[in-house]
């Protein structure tokens, strides 16, 4: 019964070892993160509105001509905050007179988020602009805001 016991013991790591030690010819690939390039950055606070929930501001801002010809994607960090839940932070350029949106961050989540925002690249050299946006579906007769600071945009390769 010993020798059982002792066979199957040997039987059991021989073939967990066996698994472990096994044919290398077909790795699992993993995808190569995207290299970034920074293509502008703003540090600071770059605006900041308050108003009741009457309000409806917008705030368009230039950024700077940026050259998205190289990239595959663009990659948007910041740091944001606001409670008014129809608010909005939007980054456009213009197309023979027409906005073209790159990305629009809505709502509290989106524009809360810690979370680095990826777009597709338009693939053009041209002037972007920002647009920040406070509003607010609902009245507490308390101020709302939306603040935004720090931003980064990158180019992903």
């Amino acid at each position: 019964m010993k020798n059982i016991i002792y066979a199957s013991i040997y039987l059991l790591l021989f073939g967990v070892l066996s698994s472990c030690t096994g044919d290398k010819t077909n790795p699992v690939t993993q995808a190569q993160p995207l290299s970034q390039t920074l293509i502008y950055q703003k540090p600071g606070l770059v605006d900041s509105i308050i108003g009741t929930c009457s309000t409806f501001l917008v705030r368009t801002f230039y950024l700077d001509t940026l050259d998205f010809s190289q990239f595959t994607a663009g990659k948007f960090e910041k740091s944001a905050f606001t409670d008014g839940d129809l608010s909005e932070i939007k980054i456009y350029y213009l197309n023979a007179g027409t906005a073209v949106t790159l990305f629009s961050l809505q709502g509290l989540n989106q524009i809360n988020s810690a979370e680095a925002t990826e777009f597709p690249s338009p693939g053009i050299k041209t002037t972007y602009f920002m647009q920040v946006k406070l509003y607010s579906s609902i009245c507490t007769g308390n101020y709302f805001y939306i603040r935004l600071s720090d931003v980064k945009i990158f180019g992903l390769k």
